[in-house]
């Protein structure tokens, strides 16, 4: 997606992605859910931030630091929001979290970077088919049936009339009498 409508949608969905990742961590930390209006505004806020980086399509590399950063912004700007319900009293990261974090922004920087190349060639197969398939004229089919003319048609040796039982006797059976 090089036009700017790429950017835009690239921007969100990394805007998307990093809020949704690190509210997931916040929360499963023990942290409370912020309010619905602050997660709309630090969504807005790391959209606007992303919009540059997401200027073109980066590489899961890229995208996970970006990601990494995201998270660690936002996971201060959570602490901030509720100091007081937060279950962690130390606000530096252990280890496994380090770990956990890291991990999470790989797979999440692969997906987001893979993803929109799928969708890209997606979209190439498949707008043609749906912009230009009510167009076209549906292909008339026909049963046609013809027999081969060089074949004699058969007889039966036994017609109807043969077995009907209305009508005169027949005269063998009328000699007997």
């Amino acid at each position: 997606m090089p036009t700017s409508s790429g950017r835009s949608v690239r921007s969100a969905a990394f805007a998307a992605c990093a809020v949704g990742l690190s509210l997931g961590a916040h929360v499963t930390a023990g942290g409370e859910v912020p309010d619905v209006l602050a997660l709309l505004l630090l969504g807005v806020l790391v959209e606007a931030a992303s919009s540059t980086f997401a200027g073109r399509p980066r590489g899961a590399i890229a995208t996970a630091v970006a990601l990494l950063s995201a998270q660690v912004v936002l996971h201060g700007a959570f602490v901030m929001a509720a100091p007081a319900h937060m279950a962690h009293g130390n606000h530096l990261p252990s280890p496994p979290m380090l770990v956990a974090h890291t991990v999470a922004a790989l797979v999440l920087g692969v997906l987001l970077a893979r993803g929109e190349r799928l969708i890209t060639r997606v979209a190439r197969v498949l707008v043609p088919v749906v912009v230009l398939r009510p167009f076209r004229p549906l292909p008339v089919r026909r049963l046609v049936i013809a027999a081969p003319g060089d074949v004699p048609r058969l007889r039966p040796a036994v017609t109807l009339h043969d077995l009907s039982r209305r009508g005169p006797p027949d005269r063998c059976l009328a000699s007997r009498t």
